[in-house]
């Protein structure tokens, strides 16, 4: 469409308007396919397709993450593994910016 608007555009901006877009999906052809068919952001930038995950083997139980945790997302005992619900995160990057061992990656 991007192309159309450009090759059959009379004015100048109408002309060179669609640039950006089709500049970003020359450079970033695989980030387009990957949102619309994965549903996933391989930048990690797109709120609703990332998730928060704890790697359970990193994981100390020193509950830094679920203290930051602004929804209480994240449970666990003390010294044992947490977890963190995905249904309520929020998905704000406090717990993954408090861990000190590295535990929490983002998908």
């Amino acid at each position: 469409m991007a192309t159309n608007i450009k090759k059959n555009s009379l004015c100048g901006l109408g002309q060179t308007a669609p640039n950006p877009v089709l500049t970003t999906i020359k450079y970033f052809r695989n980030e387009y396919e990957a949102h619309i068919r994965d549903k996933k952001c391989p930048a990690k930038q797109c709120k609703s397709l990332i998730e928060y995950k704890i790697i359970q083997d990193k994981c100390r139980g020193c509950t830094l993450c679920s203290r930051a945790c602004p929804v209480k997302a994240i449970s666990g005992e003390v010294k044992k593994a947490h977890k963190i619900d995905s249904s309520i995160c929020k998905k704000c990057g406090l717990c993954k910016d408090t861990c000190k061992f590295a535990a929490i990656i983002v998908e």
